[in-house]
């Protein structure tokens, strides 16, 4: 079911007319397959959440990991920092207040967790995402060079403080 999610909502948010599918499907190919993800599911340092309809189908999900955040980002927050590593929801999900839930109960579980900041990284060229975080309360701090697929693109870094 994850991994089926997974794949969608990236073939919805990254797929054409942004980038063209072959290049989605390599990534996918490279990042999102049941092998992948059943390892990360088993990571001690990741938590998935998942968004279910009324009839218990999965419409969304998010992934916060634990490791090292970019020296960029300011201190005190980088001492003390989880990763929101995906967001998504389908597409025909997006406008009804699901994805504000989803991300309110990642904020809200890394308080309850004791994190003082979460990070992320966003594609430049994702201006509905940019919106949302900005929206969220997410302030820029720098960006890293991300590899979709065999194409090189630049994420920009956004931190949120927690306390």
């Amino acid at each position: 079911m994850l991994t089926n999610l997974a794949a969608t909502t990236m073939r919805e948010a990254f797929g054409p007319p942004h980038n063209p599918a072959e290049l989605v499907e390599e990534y996918i190919a490279s990042a999102i397959t049941q092998r992948i993800l059943e390892t990360e599911l088993q990571d001690l340092r990741s938590w998935f959440f998942l968004v279910l309809a009324d009839n218990d189908t999965a419409v969304g999900y998010a992934k916060l990991c634990k490791h090292t955040p970019p020296r960029r980002m300011p201190l005190p927050h980088r001492r003390n920092a989880i990763e929101i590593q995906r967001i998504y929801l389908l597409q025909n999900q997006i406008g009804q207040g699901q994805g504000s839930q989803l991300m309110n109960h990642c904020l809200d579980w890394a308080r309850r967790a004791g994190y003082g900041a979460v990070w992320l990284g966003v594609w430049e060229r994702n201006d509905r995402a940019l919106a949302f975080y900005q929206k969220m309360g997410f302030e820029r701090f720098g960006y890293h060079f991300f590899l979709f697929g065999s194409e090189r693109q630049r994420d920009f870094w956004l931190y949120k403080q927690l306390y």
